[in-house]
């Protein structure tokens, strides 16, 4: 089977959303699929390039408007590039989406949908937003499929819930290397008398890393002895970081024990998991529809708390592995962190328990299904 995946960041850009594909694409390649990515090139890198099996074609972009690219290039590739291929899949958002499923053969487009769009509120955001909701029906009301991350996310989507008869779930997959680093460090959890709160992400608005740091001044004034670890790139990120206006907050409240540690860990991020004793994932908004990094702590053996979003809040229901806090509550969010620290065990799960549920080849199983109906022309 020929696939091309069509998304607008790609590794070595790091996102939830271009890892999700970055791991579909390379594990279908293992599964012996001629798997092709077409991206834009947002940061002079080379244009043509394979990576773990996977080929790779950067289109040069003209600008950057918000998180997004401008690029005819784009366009023009993907929709002349799918006339040889079996699959070709969209990864939205993405501005051009409505243009490129105009161009492509619908028997074979399908749509993975990650999230809507939310950007701060002001006349051209507005527009910005009004634009790829439109752009983003069009390419849908044209797909064979469309895949969500969960059915709690789309119902709850401006854009997703009109395509429930073309719907298909398939969770955010566990990369490989952290299934099998976390099987090997899961059973050697470290026993310590501090507590450690991490949050692992981009440094952005939307992930609510400035309701952590509210929250956490209270955590600290009933355990003096807890610290606060953040992981996350701020130096280039689409759409810009706020890790700046994070910075004057905790100089200005003079709280201790948070430690920025950049998009690059010392260690893996395994050992990051294994060394807290609980991750925060208190996003804000509609772009936050998962939240892999809490099934990656999990399957490393580390309870989690997350905000009541559709999507993201789905996950703790079914593995029993932390708590749901209500969003853009420091209070809140300060109460569940506690009382999981203070009963860390009784959230514990083994590691066959999550990656039964969530592990890469389970997700990956329903993309080659779905893909391998298409092919033999059965309807939904």
């Amino acid at each position: 089977m020929k696939i091309l995946y069509v998304v607008n960041y790609y590794y070595p850009y790091v996102s939830g959303l271009s890892e999700y594909v970055r791991t579909i694409a390379e594990e279908m390649t293992k599964r012996g699929h001629e798997c092709v990515v077409l991206c834009s090139n947002h940061d002079h890198l080379a244009a043509e390039e394979f990576l773990n099996g996977v080929h790779i074609y950067r289109a040069p972009i003209i600008c950057k408007i918000s998180k997004g690219t401008v690029s005819p290039h784009f366009i023009w590739k993907a929709i002349t590039m799918s006339k040889n291929f079996d699959i070709v899949n969209l990864h939205l958002p993405m501005l051009e989406a409505g243009v490129i499923a105009n161009g492509v053969d619908k028997r074979k487009l399908v749509i993975m949908y990650h999230c809507d769009i939310c950007l701060p509120q002001n006349a051209l955001n507005r527009f910005i937003i009004r634009t790829m909701d439109i752009s983003h029906i069009m390419g849908m009301r044209r797909a064979t499929r469309v895949i969500v991350s969960t059915y709690d996310y789309a119902e709850h989507s401006r854009v997703a819930r009109r395509f429930r008869s073309k719907m298909i779930e398939a969770y955010c997959p566990i990369k490989d290397d952290i299934e099998k680093k976390a099987l090997i460090i899961n059973s050697n959890k470290r026993k310590n008398k501090s507590y450690v709160i991490g949050f692992c992400g981009r440094i952005v608005e939307e992930k609510g890393i400035d309701i952590l740091i509210k929250a956490f001044e209270l955590v600290k004034s009933e355990l003096p002895n807890v610290s606060l670890k953040i992981v996350g790139e701020y130096k280039n990120v689409a759409g810009g970081s706020i890790y700046h206006e994070l910075e004057e907050y905790i100089k200005e409240r003079q709280i201790e024990d948070i430690e920025f540690l950049g998009g690059k860990l010392p260690t893996d991020v395994v050992e990051f998991y294994s060394k807290i004793d609980v991750l925060a994932l208190p996003s804000k908004n509609s772009l936050e529809a998962f939240g892999t990094v809490q099934v990656e702590a999990m399957i490393s053996g580390t309870p989690v708390v997350v905000s009541d979003l559709p999507g993201l809040r789905t996950v703790i229901p079914r593995t029993g592995m932390g708590l749901i806090c209500r969003r853009n509550d420091p209070k809140d969010l300060a109460k569940c962190l506690i009382k999981v620290l203070k009963n860390r065990t009784d959230y514990l799960k083994p590691y066959d328990y999550i990656k039964n549920m969530y592990g890469k080849s389970v997700v990956v199983d329903i993309y080659e299904k779905c893909f391998e109906e298409i092919l033999d022309g059965v309807s939904i």
